[in-house]
């Protein structure tokens, strides 16, 4: 087994206040815990996150980590939570006409879709494994949404269409041989920690083939 050992602040270097962000995972949690999707509690996260985004790495990590903590029901509204923001985020990018740098000491709507994409694959494959035909139906039209208005990278969406489109075949089921960018690193720690980055703390995991980087 290989160990992978790293402070955390010397990949993900910004501080984060857990008060900051218990008003963005309150709502996070109504919204996908709701009989029915709301939009104003939708947009009520939105606005919270679009405020927060100099803190991205922990935004994501909460999505990802609450996401993973459904019970299946729950996990469509999950992925309109993420499609809301990815989209509010392009938004922001394609009128200030910004780039994401993943290494920026503080977080912009452009670094927020850079750690958002670290994780997407991680969400479609956990969506389409959960043999709800309803449920794929929904995350191929959200994708589709995505591909109108180019949320993310050609690549990106290139490859989450095979995901859905190969699921059944077998494909993805590897993960540990993924390489990994240091910006879906910085979200995978923070996930596992469970707590906000900082220069202190220390997170040990371990992958069967070690973690390839690119």
């Amino acid at each position: 087994m290989a160990v992978l050992e790293v402070r955390i602040g010397k990949l993900c270097p910004r501080r984060v206040s857990l008060s900051r962000f218990q008003d963005f995972e309150i709502t996070l949690k109504e919204v996908v815990g709701g009989k029915r999707l709301s939009a104003s509690k939708m947009n009520k996260l939105t606005e919270i996150a679009m405020k927060s985004l100099e803190d991205d790495t922990k935004l994501v990590a909460i999505l990802y980590r609450t996401h993973n903590s459904l019970p299946s029901s729950a996990k469509v509204s999950s992925l309109y939570a993420f499609d809301a923001l990815a989209r509010a985020a392009r938004s922001s990018v394609t009128k200030r006409v910004a780039t994401g740098d993943a290494n920026s000491e503080k977080g912009t709507a452009a670094t927020f879709l850079l750690k958002i994409e670290g994780v997407l694959d991680g969400l479609f494959r956990d969506m389409v494994s959960l043999g709800n035909t309803e449920a794929k139906d929904k995350t191929k039209k959200v994708l589709d949404i995505w591909v109108k208005s180019n949320t993310f990278p050609p690549a990106v969406l290139t490859r989450l269409r095979d995901i859905l489109s190969d699921v059944r075949k077998g494909a993805y089921q590897n993960q540990n041989m993924w390489p990994l960018s240091i910006s879906s690193i910085c979200v995978i720690l923070a996930i596992f920690a469970g707590v906000p980055a900082s220069n202190e703390m220390r997170v040990s995991t371990e992958t069967p083939f070690g973690l390839p980087f690119r």
